[in-house]
């Protein structure tokens, strides 16, 4: 094999690895993207059950609004 082939075989390596790598690179930002707009659409189609208040609510522990998250950070906090 001369050295013309082995810069040929090596050039093919090196492309075949970049396409492998863009191409996961690409799957793993797609997989995000649909992740993030299924999370935007749940948050979306919530609504607040008590006005604000969430220290009585009964759904506050499945509830995703910021106001209920941020009392389960507190109260997380509280008990650590």
């Amino acid at each position: 094999m001369n050295t013309e082939q082995r810069k040929e075989l090596a050039n093919r390596r090196e492309f075949l690895r970049g396409g492998a790598r863009y191409a996961l690179v690409a799957g793993v930002a797609a997989v995000s993207a649909v992740l993030a707009r299924k999370r935007v659409a749940e948050l979306a189609d919530q609504e607040c059950i008590n006005e604000g208040i969430c220290r009585a609510c009964t759904a506050v522990g499945d509830c995703g609004l910021p106001q209920a998250l941020s009392l389960k950070d507190v109260t997380q906090r509280r008990m650590s």
